[in-house]
C-alpha cells in the first residue's frame, strides 16, 4: 500500500546538493519566526500543543507527538523533542531511548487503530548538513512527520486525486477527531507498549512501588542501581548479608546480573557506592509472562453486552487487563460505507479494576470484536473474540416466582411469575418460558412450556409440597435459555369432600405417562374461579419443606383414587370370567364323542334337512 509493489519495511537516506521545496518552505518559515520571535517556531508550537491539549497523542520525559494543525492525511502525527535540538546526531543517551520508547508506543497505536499492520511514511528533518553545516542553523527543530494513508478501515485509503491534486488538498478528519480516535485507547496502547520497551530493556522500568524489579524465573535477570548514574561502578549485596555478590572492579557498573535466576534470587538487594554509601535498595520479584486470557460475552437484553475473563495461567506478578472493542464491517464497498468509524473504543470495566467490562448502545444485528489485552512488567498478550448479540443473548431468570394452591382442587397448583428487570419489556421484545415442577423427595422433573405469565399446574400429587422453577428466552430463539429461577415452593389444597376426576380418567392416569389431566369439577358442578387475594406482607414465609428422602414410596393417587381403581378391576375381572365361560361352552360344543363316534354336523352347518333339497335324493351327510 506504501511505497514499492513488494510490501516490506525499509529504510532510505537522501542527500542533495539543495534543499527539496518543502524542507525550504520550512526552512523560511522558521528563519522568519526566529528573526522576529527570537526562538525557534516549532519550539514555541509544542509548549502551546502542551498547553492546549486538543490534539496531543503521546508524551514522554523528551518528546510529545501531536496531529498538527495543518495535517491533511489521515492520523497524520508529528514527532518533536522537547528542548531544542538541531540534528539526530545531537541527542543525548536518555532522549535516544525515550525516542525508541515513544515511537513504540505511536506505532502500537498506529496498528491498534485498525487492528492491521498500520502502513505508514515516516521521515525525519533535521537541520542541513554538508557544507552548510557550519552554518547558523539555530531557527531549525529537528522533527518528524508521519504520514499514513488508511482513512476508514484497514482497507479502505485516502487518495490525493481531482481537486486535491490540482488545487488544495481536503480534510475527511479533523486533526481533533484524528488525535481523539488515537487517544481513546492511549491507556490500553502506552500501558501495553510500556511493558514491551519495560521487557525488552536490560534494566525493566518499574511497576507498582517504587524499587521494584521483575524478572522472568529461569531467566538471567539484571538488576540496577536505582540511585547512581548509569555505568557508576558500585557493590552489591543481599538484604541482611554481610557477603558481597558483587564488588565494584566487576566492569559491569551499576548492574548485577544473575544467571537463571529462580525463587530463590527473590528479596532485596543493596547497592553502595565506591565510598560505602548507599546507592539503592531493590527489590527483586520473579514470574512469568502473561498468557492470552479467556474470555468469553453475554446479552442480557437487546442493547448490551459484557465480557468477563480470567487468567489462563498465573504470572505471580502484578497484572493489569485493557480492554477495548469495536465494530466489525461487512465486507465490500457497501459495508464500508455504514460508518465514519468503526471503533476501536474502550470497553469500560465495571467497576473499575473488575474482571468484566460492558458494551452499551449495541446494535443487534452488528458483529463486534472484542480486545481483552493482559499486561504484567514482562509483556502483554492479547485475545481477540467475535461475538455477535444473536449468539450470546441470554436473558435473566424471570422474577418473583410465586406458587399457590387452588383451594377445591387437591391436585392443582397455580405459579406465576414476571420478567426479569433487565430485559427491555413488550411489546417490542417478548420472552417464552418453560416451567419446571415436582414433589418433595422426588428426583424427576416434570416440564411444560406456558404461554404467558403463568401456569396451572394440573397433575400435582395432592398433600405433598413441590417444588416449581422458571426460565425465559428470546420468543424468536435467538441466544440461549436463561439460568432457572430461584425455587418456589407450594403444596396443593386438601379441602374433603371432593371427587377431582371421574373414575374411568383416574384409571387412565395410572396406565398413562405423566401430563395436564382435564379440568376438575367440585362438588357443587361449579368451576372455581381463584380469587384475587391482598398480599399479606407481615404474614411469616412458609417452613421449607424437609428434602431428605423418604423411605414410603412416592404414591400419586388419593384414597378415592385408589377406590376407583379398585372397582374398575372387579368390572374387568367379572368380564374377564363371562369371556372364558363362553369360550369353554364353545369348546364343549364343537368336541367329538369319541374315536370311532359320529361326528357332529358343524356349529355353522345348514339348518335344511337334506332330504328337503329339490333335486337330490336321501343320501348320508354324516
Amino acid at each position: 500500500m506504501m511505497g514499492c509493489s513488494n510490501p516490506h519495511p525499509h529504510c532510505q537516506v537522501w542527500a542533495s546538493s539543495f534543499l527539496p521545496n518543502i524542507a525550504q518552505r520550512e526552512e523560511q518559515c522558521q528563519r522568519a519566526y526566529q528573526s522576529q520571535h527570537g526562538e525557534p517556531l516549532l519550539m514555541e508550537y509544542g509548549r502551546q500543543e502542551l498547553l492546549r491539549k486538543e490534539r496531543l497523542v503521546l508524551t514522554s520525559e523528551h518528546w510529545l507527538v501531536l496531529v498538527p494543525f495543518w495535517a491533511v492525511w489521515p492520523f497524520q502525527t508529528l514527532l518533536l523533542p522537547r528542548r531544542h535540538v538541531r540534528r539526530l546526531p545531537e541527542l543525548t543517551p536518555a532522549e535516544r531511548d525515550d525516542l525508541a520508547f515513544i515511537m513504540k508506543k505511536l506505532l502500537t497505536k498506529y496498528d491498534n487503530l485498525f487492528e492491521t499492520s498500520f502502513p505508514y511514511t515516516m521521515g525525519w528533518h533535521g537541520a542541513p548538513m554538508g557544507s552548510e553545516a557550519e552554518a547558523n542553523w539555530d531557527h531549525w527543530q529537528l522533527h518528524a512527520h508521519y504520514y499514513p494513508p488508511l482513512l476508514r478501515s484497514s482497507t479502505v485509503r485516502k487518495f490525493m486525486v481531482g481537486y486535491e491534486m490540482l488545487a488544495q488538498a481536503q480534510r475527511d478528519l479533523t486533526p481533533e477527531q484524528m488525535s481523539s480516535s488515537c487517544t481513546g485507547l492511549s491507556r490500553v496502547l502506552v500501558a501495553v507498549a510500556t511493558a514491551l520497551v519495560s521487557a525488552a530493556s536490560s534494566c525493566p522500568q518499574a511497576w507498582g512501588p517504587p524499587g521494584v524489579q521483575y524478572g522472568q524465573s529461569g531467566r538471567s535477570m539484571t538488576l540496577c542501581c536505582p540511585g547512581v548514574t548509569a555505568g557508576a561502578p558500585v557493590s552489591w549485596s543481599r538484604d541482611g548479608e554481610t557477603r558481597l555478590l558483587q564488588g565494584p572492579d566487576s566492569g559491569l557498573g551499576h548492574e548485577l546480573v544473575l544467571a537463571l535466576a529462580d525463587s530463590t534470587d527473590e528479596g532485596t538487594y543493596i547497592c553502595r557506592t565506591l565510598d560505602g554509601a548507599l546507592g539503592g535498595m531493590v527489590t527483586l520479584q520473579l514470574g512469568y509472562p502473561p498468557a492470552r486470557p479467556i474470555v468469553s460475552c453475554r446479552a442480557a437484553d437487546y442493547e448490551n453486552f459484557s465480557c468477563t475473563w480470567s487468567p489462563s495461567q498465573v504470572s505471580g506478578l502484578p497484572t493489569r487487563y485493557l480492554t477495548s472493542y469495536r465494530k466489525k464491517t461487512v465486507p465490500g464497498a457497501d459495508g464500508q460505507r455504514v460508518s465514519p468509524s468503526t471503533g476501536p473504543w474502550p470497553c469500560p470495566q465495571d467497576p473499575p479494576g473488575a474482571t468484566r467490562c460492558v458494551v452499551h448502545g449495541a446494535e443487534f444485528w452488528s458483529q463486534y470484536r472484542i480486545n481483552v489485552t493482559e499486561v504484567n512488567p514482562l509483556g502483554a498478550s492479547t485475545r481477540l473474540l467475535d461475538v455477535s448479540l444473536q449468539s450470546i443473548l441470554r436473558p435473566d431468570p424471570p422474577q418473583g416466582l410465586r406458587v399457590e394452591s387452588v383451594p377445591g382442587y387437591p391436585r392443582r397448583l397455580r405459579a406465576s411469575w414476571m420478567y426479569p428487570a433487565s430485559w427491555p419489556r413488550q411489546p417490542h421484545f417478548l420472552l417464552k418460558f418453560r416451567l419446571q415442577y415436582r414433589p418433595v423427595q422426588h428426583p424427576a422433573w416434570s416440564m411444560v412450556e406456558p404461554a404467558g405469565l403463568e401456569e396451572v399446574i394440573t397433575d400435582a400429587v395432592a398433600g405433598l409440597p413441590h417444588a416449581v422453577r422458571v426460565s425465559a428466552r428470546d420468543f424468536l430463539d435467538a441466544g440461549t435459555w436463561s439460568a432457572w429461577s430461584p425455587e418456589a415452593w407450594g403444596t396443593p389444597s386438601t379441602g374433603p369432600g371432593l371427587c377431582p376426576y371421574p373414575a374411568w380418567i383416574i384409571l387412565l392416569r395410572s396406565c398413562l405417562p405423566s401430563g395436564p389431566l382435564p379440568k376438575e369439577i367440585p362438588a357443587g358442578g361449579k368451576p372455581y374461579t381463584q380469587p384475587k387475594e391482598k398480599p399479606q406482607m407481615d404474614s411469616p414465609a412458609p417452613p421449607r419443606p424437609s428434602l431428605l428422602p423418604d423411605p414410603r414410596p412416592l404414591d400419586h393417587r388419593d384414597p378415592l383414587e385408589q377406590m376407583a381403581v379398585l372397582a374398575s378391576l372387579g368390572i374387568f375381572s367379572c368380564l374377564g370370567l363371562a369371556a372364558g365361560a363362553l369360550a369353554l361352552g364353545l369348546w364343549l360344543r364343537l368336541k367329538p364323542d369319541g374315536k370311532d363316534g359320529h361326528q357332529k354336523p358343524g356349529f355353522l352347518a345348514p339348518m335344511i334337512p337334506v332330504d328337503k333339497l329339490p333335486g337330490e335324493t336321501k343320501k348320508s351327510v354324516c
